[in-house]
């Protein structure tokens, strides 16, 4: 068995494989298999990666779906064909700092309490051209990330997959990965993991969260901005099926949590025109009655 199965989701995305390749070859840490799901593709450079992996003394699997069934059943694939003590949901378009796994690992290995651990993000804005993927920009993506609330993350989703590496354990107590969610399984599963323990958090950048805003409905695209409406209505699924089960129990528990969110993100969302236009004019040097509150 080996400590950490990394599971990487693909579909016809050739380009970024080696990137996948190089973020996971250049491990300072080195007991992890690589699972690479193939998602119904195209076999051969899934294959010509897997043998390139195996030559530079990689442990790996390969699986080929034969039926392309969402993210979360291929998730789920990957993982019950592994046996690892930790997980880490490691997509075809992301990529590791070279310590990522050493650092996670011994943490984990030292909180025997906390489900899972969570690094800060470099957010990398790219694009594809003739010649590869082309990087845009960088940025800290969620460095003010100091721990993990269940109620912060009832309001939104607050971590990538590829900054989160989890125990088998949780993952089997929660049930895996929900396969009827198309889009938003990440925060559901966020959401079940932290329900039942506390999810750690290293204050480092140490995982690469790659967008590509211009790749449009393409295979390269990122569900979070080409699958937008996608987005909303499974965001009102997540809600409304933790809901039900409070009403149906006659409890308050996680869909009540996830309700007051809802809220909460719409006030935020009326409030900030308002809270642009208190900075601008601090700026100016004006002040107005509601200083003194904010």
């Amino acid at each position: 068995m080996n400590k950490v199965a990394i599971i990487t989701r693909t579909q016809n995305r050739a380009i970024l494989l080696p990137r996948v390749l190089d973020s996971l070859s250049n491990q300072t840490y080195k007991d992890f298999i690589w699972v690479l799901v193939n998602d119904d593709g195209v076999h051969e450079p899934v294959d010509n990666i897997a043998l390139l992996a195996k030559s530079k003394g990689i442990d790996v699997k390969v699986i080929h779906r034969t039926k392309s069934t969402g993210m979360e059943a291929v998730s789920n694939d990957g993982i019950n064909q592994s046996d690892s003590e930790y997980i880490l949901i490691h997509d075809d378009d992301d990529s590791l700092y070279p310590e990522f796994l050493e650092v996670t690992v011994a943490h984990l290995d030292k909180e025997c309490d906390q489900v899972g651990v969570v690094v800060h993000s470099t957010k990398i804005m790219e694009e594809i051209t003739e010649k590869g993927v082309k990087i845009l920009w960088k940025a800290p993506y969620n460095n003010w990330l100091r721990a993990i609330f269940l109620s912060d993350l009832a309001i939104q989703n607050q971590f990538p997959p590829i900054s989160f590496l989890f125990r088998r354990t949780i993952y089997t107590e929660v049930g895996g990965f929900d396969e009827s969610l198309p889009v938003l399984g990440d925060w559901d599963f966020h959401l079940k993991c932290n329900l039942k323990n506390n999810i750690g958090v290293i204050p480092k950048e140490l995982a690469y969260y790659h967008h590509r805003p211009d790749a449009g409905n393409s295979a390269y695209a990122n569900s979070i901005t080409a699958a937008i409406d996608k987005h909303a209505y499974y965001e009102s699924v997540v809600r409304n099926n933790f809901l039900r089960q409070d009403i149906s129990n006659n409890s308050m528990g996680l869909g009540v949590l996830l309700s007051m969110g809802r809220y909460t993100n719409m006030l935020t969302y009326k409030l900030s025109p308002l809270e642009k236009i208190f900075t601008l004019l601090r700026k100016v040097g004006r002040k107005t009655r509601l200083d003194r509150f904010l």
